[in-house]
């Protein structure tokens, strides 16, 4: 009987100071171990079912989603005829190829001002990865007679290794509009090696970065969930959460790619430099550039940098980048790093990487400055300012 009532006092919780009744183990899959210290307070069973209701909604609901977008009624998923029609119309001697990287950075009409007499196109969809960007290059690039001159690809970190990545939902579609026929074995081989055909049923409909922000936030919202009842610091808390959990704007993909999850959660062997096929798409590039007399400039932009303006960088991300414009040299090619500008400041950036509207036209001199060098023509000299009456 003693045996008895001590496993009844190991199931007394401090929560409710009464027996415990059985607990879903699936929200232990997004908790993370509790600090010793933590001190649990009491709290309504009525609001703790609350919240297990709001947590068991949340999560069943992609049970019964499909596994991929709608249909659209337009042409999407079909070539894009059109934007190869319009980049042909420019006759471009300089193109930029990229993702929000570029379109949140580049003031176009400044840009284009600033270095006349080159022609330029842009080639940029949000949230793509070199897959993407070397249709670009195949597809819309390849048939410009004269080849253009110089392409800048707009990259971040460890992108040009991962070319597996954003290969699924509604980033397949804008890729099915930047392909032929003969581009489906690239594309089933890279997904296939991705394991992008293989996820969890909740990755199935969304994108991989968003599931997993999605559990990070679950799992920080049944951390602080055992804040309740700890005066307003632990309910302030957890309000946070919760408006963390379902702010709409938060879940918007091209808002959590701004803060490149991806990218940051790559697996270690992606973190190594290589030209191998199996591992990257960088020969396709080099041999197609040397094959057109195009010279490439890998452009990799700075992360948002700290409160002290600077990007943290370890020792590993630093060698790969070392050895990345080693590569890029040798073969006629160059990569500019804009990591280390001070000027690229924290007030310019606006949701993770991307930069602020107002900030784009004092970012564009400065791309222009580190750039001009590499243009097929130099740019012409800007006009003096109208003297002061």
């Amino acid at each position: 009987m003693g045996m008895g009532k001590g496993k009844r006092n190991r199931k007394e919780t401090a929560l409710s100071g009464k027996p415990a009744r059985a607990f879903p183990v699936f929200l232990l899959c997004f908790a993370t171990p509790f600090p010793p210290s933590m001190t649990f307070h009491s709290r309504p069973r009525s609001e703790l079912w609350q919240l297990l209701l709001l947590v068991t909604v949340i999560l069943a609901v992609p049970l019964f989603l499909p596994a991929d977008p709608p249909p659209s009624t337009g042409k999407r998923g079909v070539f894009d005829q059109k934007r190869l029609e319009k980049t042909i119309q420019r006759q471009p001697e300089v193109i930029l190829v990229g993702n929000s990287m570029l379109n949140t950075r580049i003031e176009r009409p400044l840009f284009d001002a600033m270095v006349q007499p080159n022609q330029t196109a842009y080639l940029a969809e949000g949230g793509t990865r070199s897959l993407a960007w070397w249709l670009f290059m195949k597809n819309f690039a390849g048939p410009l007679n004269p080849p253009p001159k110089v392409a800048f690809i707009f990259y971040r970190d460890y992108d040009f290794t991962s070319p597996g990545m954003n290969l699924e939902g509604a980033w397949l579609d804008t890729i099915r509009t930047l392909m032929k026929p003969e581009d489906e074995d690239l594309l089933a081989h890279l997904r296939k090696t991705s394991g992008a055909e293989t996820n969890p049923l909740l990755d199935s409909y969304l994108p991989n970065k968003l599931s997993r922000d999605v559990r990070r936030r679950l799992r920080n919202l049944a951390v602080d969930a055992g804040a309740m009842g700890g005066g307003s610091e632990g309910d302030n808390q957890l309000e946070e959460e919760l408006n963390d959990l379902f702010d709409f704007e938060n879940l918007r993909a091209n808002v959590l790619d701004a803060g490149a999850l991806a990218n940051d959660a790559v697996p270690p062997d992606t973190q190594n430099f290589s030209i191998d096929p199996a591992n990257s798409l960088l020969e396709h590039f080099n041999t197609f550039a040397k094959e057109r007399g195009m010279r490439l400039v890998f452009y990799r932009v700075k992360r948002r940098p700290g409160a002290d303006n600077t990007v943290i960088q370890d020792a590993t991300l630093r060698e790969y980048t070392r050895e990345f414009r080693r590569w890029a040299e040798s073969q006629g090619h160059a990569l500019v790093d804009e990591t280390e500008d001070p000027r690229l400041v924290l007030s310019m950036y606006h949701d993770g990487d991307h930069l602020s509207r107002a900030a784009r036209s004092e970012y564009t001199p400065m791309f222009v400055e580190r750039i001009s060098s590499l243009l097929p023509v130099p740019p012409a000299p800007a006009s003096a300012p109208a003297p002061q009456p």
